[in-house]
């Protein structure tokens, strides 16, 4: 799967040129606007084991996960990127972002836990001119 561009490299490409949209970035994009009926959560139990076998990359995901503090990654963040995860597990979720980004109020590469059977959406709402993305969780029912 293609990933998304990074915003300096979208606004470079696509917007200031005023060039058509790659076909594979328009693939990347229809695939994070999707949903995913099911993700294995990680048995790993680290960012690195998230990032290999149980990364996200669409907008609504449902996990399942077979222990307590099994793991996701969230994908690259950038300003405006949601995220919307639905903990199907009697077992506690933990969400990692993507290397070098930051879940509030934890520190960069920090899990932050999910509750069981409850449902969450994370929103990227601010982003460094290093490219560190901060991510912000909401947590409903």
């Amino acid at each position: 799967m293609t990933s998304i561009p990074s915003k300096n490299t979208f606004s470079q490409r696509f917007i200031s040129s005023r060039q058509l949209l790659p076909g594979e970035w328009a693939n990347a994009i229809t695939d994070l606007l999707s949903s995913a009926a099911a993700l294995t959560a990680s048995t790993t139990q680290t960012q690195a084991g998230a990032l290999a076998s149980a990364k996200i990359s669409t907008a609504m995901v449902e996990v399942t996960t077979g222990n307590a503090n099994d793991v996701v990654a969230l994908p690259k963040g950038y300003v405006g990127l949601e995220v919307t995860i639905a903990n199907l597990s009697a077992n506690t979720l933990g969400v990692f972002p993507y290397t070098g980004d930051i879940i509030f109020p934890s520190a960069a590469n920090a899990k932050l836990d999910q509750t069981a059977s409850k449902n969450a959406i994370y929103k990227c709402m601010k982003e460094t001119a290093a490219g560190v993305a901060t991510w912000y969780k909401v947590e409903g029912t």
